[in-house]
């Protein structure tokens, strides 16, 4: 339960999703049913009963929207865990059922116990809203699967590279955090990369002179992507090309890394990688 949610839930599109699939699902619910005391509205017709039902619906709607409009807001500031989600989702149905009961115990002439009906709404409120959010929390994983299984498919189709003349160009691929394939790169061209914040920043040579490429990724995947290559992780913020690397240098304060190009600065080596990287060189000195 002290799981962070997936990203998925509060993401836009799903929220809206989310929004539209409990609207026509609790309507019909509504119709068929006629929950929340609605059977104790008295010489209704048809066409009123609809409406009545229609502004239930708008007033859970609304009570619903501001709640997932607020956890959209806050989902950079607040880390969202299971336990804390489904919390949020039983207050969500809470305040609905204080606001369904409301428009339901006016309507009725208040000639009802308030409390009497909201021990009936919120059990129709937690009834109605606990399939919606099932079948969409089930839907949304199960594409999220698919998003995931489709960015695999690429990074292997990325890692086989066609063969020009009998032979494979040495070139190293960068997708995007989707999977798109952004910049490719000949390894012999290609200095550094640098992380910053959800982006990288790859520096490489283009036409005989320093160029960098903002990209959207974490260094982490560029990583995991990139295992069997020259690149090698220096530092939290760093991985360097072995095969650019003119001098090894301890300093004070620690490592650094000065690479085959004057206008490049010395790239550090922190604490955590220092004893991987000295290895590395140590094998190529042998």
């Amino acid at each position: 339960m002290k799981k962070k949610i997936p990203s998925y839930l509060t993401e836009k599109g799903n929220i809206i999703r989310l929004l539209f699939f409990v609207t026509f699902f609790v309507f019909v619910f509504i119709i068929i049913f006629k929950p929340f005391n609605s059977n104790n509205w008295k010489e209704m017709s048809v066409d009123t009963f609809v409406f009545y039902s229609i502004l239930i619906v708008v007033i859970g709607l609304g009570v619903l929207a501001i709640s997932r409009i607020i956890m959209y807001l806050t989902r950079n500031r607040i880390e969202l865990y299971y336990w804390t989600y489904i919390a949020w989702m039983l207050a969500e149905i809470i305040f609905i059922s204080f606001a369904c009961t409301l428009f339901v115990w006016l309507i009725d002439g208040r000639k009802s116990d308030y409390f009497q009906i909201f021990s009936h709404t919120i059990f129709y409120s937690t009834a109605i809203l606990f399939l919606p959010y099932s079948i969409l929390w089930l839907y949304f994983d199960l594409k999220e699967k698919n998003v995931a299984l489709e960015k695999i498919k690429k990074s292997l189709h990325l890692k086989s590279v066609v063969k020009v003349n009998g032979e494979e160009p040495n070139l190293i691929n960068f997708p995007d955090d989707k999977g798109n394939l952004k910049l490719s790169v000949n390894a012999d061209h290609l200095f550094y990369i640098e992380a910053a914040d959800n982006y990288i920043k790859i520096c490489y040579i283009n036409k005989e002179k320093v160029s960098h490429f903002i990209l959207r990724n974490s260094l982490k995947n560029i990583e995991n992507l990139l295992t069997n290559s020259n690149l090698v992780r220096c530092h939290r913020s760093y991985m360097i090309n072995l095969a650019k690397v003119n001098v090894l240098r301890r300093e004070k304060d620690g490592l650094y890394i000065e690479l085959d190009a004057k206008s490049l600065p010395d790239i550090p080596v922190s604490k955590t990688y220092s004893n991987q990287v000295i290895q590395l060189f140590s094998d190529a000195s042998m």
